[in-house]
């Protein structure tokens, strides 16, 4: 009679196993349809930099339910994450099978060793590995022009149009004040700025040589959010990328 309550107690365990494993697979078929899914949603919907002024002009950021590509890409990597963990605990749960058929594959015990420890290595290794090297930095000047997308065209067209203008009205109009010709340099000054809603306070004072207290005070923005991105920055504190610009070339003009 004890043996008999052992076995069933076994068989329930068994059963109990049995919908864990097949919950653990459902919740994993479900999360790797989703990393898919945010993978095309990065990929061809929050388009990147040169893709994205192609396709909008300059100065947007792509937003979809309130996140930007790079918000989605670290949703992505969270659930990578809870995907492994669940992949680790998946093969725990099946490790006497996962052992009795990889012993009936590989019989000798050698090569059945190399390959289970070249496994093991290769899975630590790509994990580890974004941690273990550097990018390849190169400055936006020295790229081909032919890879510039329509957008850069665009831009480049209108800042002659706009620099051959504003040459005509400085010659048409000597005797103009000379605070409206400071305000024609702030507007052509600002004209070219390429800055974009990815992009921080921080990288854009660097890239401007702006401080940045006055930058974020100029914008009524808390100096504490400057390594935040523009775009989120834009939507809580409500200013425009013309007046970013703005702001940049006054002070740029102050100093």
């Amino acid at each position: 009679m004890f043996r008999g309550s052992i076995q069933k107690k076994v068989m329930n365990w068994k059963r109990y196993l049995c919908k864990i494993n097949l919950l653990i697979d459902g919740i994993m078929l479900i999360m790797l349809a989703s990393m898919t899914g945010l993978g095309f949603l990065i990929k061809y919907v929050l388009v990147p930099g040169f893709e994205r002024n192609a396709a909008y002009g300059s100065d947007v950021e792509l937003y979809f339910w309130g996140l930007d590509r790079h918000q989605w890409g670290s949703v992505h990597l969270y659930i990578s994450l809870a995907f492994l963990f669940l992949i680790v605990l998946h093969i725990i749960l099946h490790w006497k099978m996962i052992v009795c058929i990889f012993r009936k594959m590989i019989r000798r015990k050698m090569p059945r060793t190399a390959v289970a420890v070249s496994l093991g290595v290769m899975s630590v290794f790509f994990v580890i590995a974004p941690f273990l090297v550097s990018p390849d930095i190169e400055p936006l000047q020295t790229k081909n022009t032919h890879s510039r997308s329509a957008g850069h065209f665009w831009n480049d067209a209108l800042t002659e149009v706009h620099d051959n203008q504003l040459l005509a009205d400085e010659a048409s109009q000597e005797e103009k004040p000379q605070e409206i010709r400071a305000d024609h340099r702030r507007e052509h000054s600002s004209f070219k700025l390429e800055i974009y809603g990815s992009m921080t306070i921080n990288e854009v004072c660097s890239r401007y040589s702006v401080s940045v207290y006055k930058l974020t005070e100029a914008l009524h923005i808390p100096a504490s959010r400057s390594h935040e991105r523009i775009g989120r920055l834009k939507r809580k504190y409500g200013f425009e990328m013309e007046e970013l610009k703005n702001a940049i070339a006054e002070i740029r003009n102050q100093n």
